[in-house]
């Protein structure tokens, strides 16, 4: 069974990928908003499509809620009491709620002023927000906090906003999992998700699911080490299903939520693989640390290079869509983690806030 400092690793290791899975579902829609109408591509391949599709919706759409089931973990690992409960409350405060509010500012204060500019004013548009100038206070608190609408103006912090409602609401699942309730809690958490039956706006779905799964394995047991020698079963068995999602993407047959269900453990199986070679492992740990800056940084400049890219290149071909699907967010990520690196050695300790770094050490035992 894997010990903790294993699990730790590789949880280090899965953390850039999955961000990188975040960008590529981000950079998948051909129709771009801009304030007056949408400018957009088509294209009739099918083998384009099937390759955009097959990332995107496909592989990239684990990545989401294998972190909300990694936070569970992390957050219920250890053993439980009060003191404990605040404690972790007081450090998210730090790794959550303050780069939460601080990206979300920054990405409305791009917004207005970049609306404020003729020249760019076209290519800012929110597509759920109205102009901010026009903004009323209902409106600047949903956008900076998400509370009323699905997503904050920084819309990857959706993400952010649900955990957070997580932690508040642990010790209510805290609860459930130790009443002889945990198998029923998290069978009826896992069939609301799965056949999209929830009516709550926030958390969704999907985090609450995967969130309490995460809890569920941090308990002592074997499951971790049952997925290992499963894995290279449960990765074939993904493979037919995002070449069958691919193929029928608009099937009725719950393909999505499928890929996920076993995606998860295969990306975990594929952790161990990593871990035995030295200068994978020492690659992916050290981009793991540029993780959260390039979630967070990377919306709205993917969004904008996207828009000029579209706008100055008009791509017609499907081979010129595939080639600008590929380049953008390559292009993207490497601008942000050489950012990330440079921002660091400038300014430590205000990178060190804006991202939580200072209070979440990499990989970490949770105190």
């Amino acid at each position: 069974m894997p010990t903790n400092d294993q699990i730790s690793s590789r949880i280090d290791i899965l953390r850039f990928p999955l961000i990188v899975g975040v960008v590529f579902i981000h950079n998948y829609n051909t129709t771009i908003p801009l304030a007056q109408g949408s400018m957009g591509v088509t294209h009739n391949s099918f083998w384009v499509e099937f390759v955009r599709f097959f990332i995107s919706e496909g592989i990239a759409r684990v990545a989401v809620p294998l972190f909300f089931l990694i936070s569970g973990y992390l957050f219920f690992l250890g053993d439980w009491s009060p003191e404990r409960y605040v404690n972790k409350l007081q450090r998210r405060l730090h790794t959550l709620l303050i780069p939460f509010i601080f990206w979300n500012l920054l990405t409305l204060a791009a917004f207005a002023i970049a609306q404020s500019i003729p020249a760019t004013k076209l290519y800012f548009a929110a597509t759920v927000w109205q102009p901010i100038y026009s903004f009323s206070f209902s409106d600047y608190a949903n956008a900076l906090f998400g509370i009323a609408v699905p997503y904050p103006i920084a819309t990857q912090f959706w993400f952010i906003r649900d955990l957070m409602a997580l932690v508040v609401l642990a010790p209510v699942i805290h609860l459930l999992l130790t009443r002889k309730l945990a198998l029923p809690f998290t069978l009826a958490l896992f069939c609301l998700w799965f056949f999209s039956i929830w009516p709550v706006l926030w958390p969704a779905a999907d985090a609450s699911f995967f969130f309490c799964l995460g809890a569920c394995l941090s308990r002592p047991g074997k499951i971790l080490a049952i997925l290992d020698k499963l894995g290279p079963w449960i990765s074939v068995t993904l493979l037919g299903l995002l070449i069958l999602y691919s193929t029928f993407p608009e099937s009725k047959l719950y393909l999505d939520k499928l890929v996920i269900v076993v995606g998860a453990p295969s990306f975990w199986w594929l952790t161990g693989l990593a871990i035995e070679s030295a200068p994978l492992k020492s690659f992916l740990t050290g981009l793991s640390g540029a993780s959260f800056f390039v979630f967070a940084a990377h919306e709205p400049l993917l969004m904008i290079i996207r828009k000029l890219s579209y706008k100055l290149l008009s791509p017609t071909g499907g081979m010129e869509i595939l080639a600008l699907y590929f380049l953008i967010p390559a292009f993207l990520i490497a601008f942000l983690v050489i950012a990330h690196r440079c921002l660091l050695k400038a300014m430590p300790s205000f990178i060190g806030v804006v991202t939580g770094s200072s209070f979440r050490p990499v990989g970490a035992r949770p105190r």
